[in-house]
Formats: structure tokens, sequence, C-alpha cells
């Protein structure tokens, strides 16, 4: 997935009907195993669909989609948590503790290896920037980067994006977004539902 096309752009990747892969570097067991955990989410956006009528988790507001993540991470044999007392470290000299909240934890226990997560959500305008995106996700990180470093093997800022109400996902618009969230480390976009919803992943440092 990191390699470029003979075009300069990045190569997609197709890992299920509905994922598909826009960055990431092959190596790291991140990308294994969040393609196995996002793939599972499709499902979960048709059954709430089905159940309540247009409802899609992933284009409503920041809390359900965690609450839906956490959802699909639960399908693949993973552990999760959504919003639960954390400890954190303030932004100021010396960085004190502080309790505090962490927005979705998930662990795998066969390879015993956990994630930190914080998120932010953007619904975008078709001529959405990326400097817009980036700070977003940065923003992300930053609250990601608060949380201690016990709470996980790894903290990553997640930005989750999705066109506003007003906004056709044209093959333009979708094309675009994918060149744009595959600057960032590791991104994926998610098919179907009630429109796309790209997501974009850092660790925090």
């Amino acid at each position: 997935m990191t390699e470029r096309s003979h075009g300069g752009e990045r190569a997609l990747r197709q890992i299920s009907r509905g994922l598909v892969g826009l960055s990431g570097d092959a190596r790291e067991v991140e990308l294994r195993q969040w393609s196995l955990w996002l793939a599972r989410v499709p499902a979960i956006r048709r059954s709430f669909i089905k159940w309540s009528e247009d409802f899609d988790p992933l284009r409503y507001n920041e809390a359900a989609s965690v609450a839906l993540l956490a959802n699909a991470a639960s399908k693949v044999g993973y552990l999760a948590l959504t919003e639960y007392v954390a400890i954190k470290r303030r932004k100021t000299r010396g960085r004190p503790f502080r309790k505090g909240r962490c927005d979705l934890w998930i662990a795998d226990g066969k390879t015993e290896r956990s994630w930190a997560f914080e998120f932010k959500q953007h619904f975008c305008f078709s001529n959405v920037r990326a400097e817009t995106l980036h700070q977003k996700l940065d923003e992300a990180v930053g609250d990601a980067d608060e949380v201690d470093r016990s709470e996980g093997d790894k903290r990553f800022g997640c930005l989750i994006v999705g066109a506003r109400n007003d906004v056709k996902p044209t093959r333009s618009f979708i094309e675009r977004m994918d060149r744009l969230m595959s600057e960032m480390p590791m991104a994926f976009r998610i098919n179907g539902g009630c429109g796309p919803v790209w997501l974009g992943f850092k660790e925090a440092g």
C-alpha cells in the first residue's frame, strides 16, 4: 500500500467490499490488524440503517462513530472500551497527572497488543483544504499525547471525515478525498452506509 503508481498517486488497496486502504506501512502490525477490525464496519452500518430507518452512526457524530468502531472491534474478538476514565498528563510544564477520559481503547488478546485512541470528526465541504484535515488530525494526536503511555502499547489520533449533508459525494469528490487522506500516515475509506467516510490515523509521540 505504500508503493506509488506510475502516475505518482498512492495505490489503493481493496481490503474488502466496503473497505479501501489508502495509506500505511505494510510492515506495521497495526495495518494488518486494523484492516480486519475496520472491515467489519460496513456490515454494522447496514444493520443500523435497516433497524433505525437510515440512521448511520458514522454520519451522525463522534460519540456514535466511536461506539460503532468499538462494536466492530468486538466482532473480530478484540476487547474495546469507550469514553472510560483514564490517566492523562497536562500540557503544562512538568505535565502533572490528571484524571480524564480516553475515547477508545482496543486490545487484541492473541497478540497482547493494545491501543488508545482520541478522535475528531469533521463534516466537510467539497473544497476542503488539506491543511484543514491535517490540523484536525493533529488536534486528535495532541489529545492522544495527553493519554498516559500506560494506557496502551501505542496511542493514536484519528480523524473521521465525511461530506456535509448538503454535499453530494460524487466520484470526483471521492477521488479528491482519497488523495488528501492518503497523505496521512495511515488512512482508509469505508464505503456503504449513508455515504463514504474516511479515517486517518497518526501515532502520538
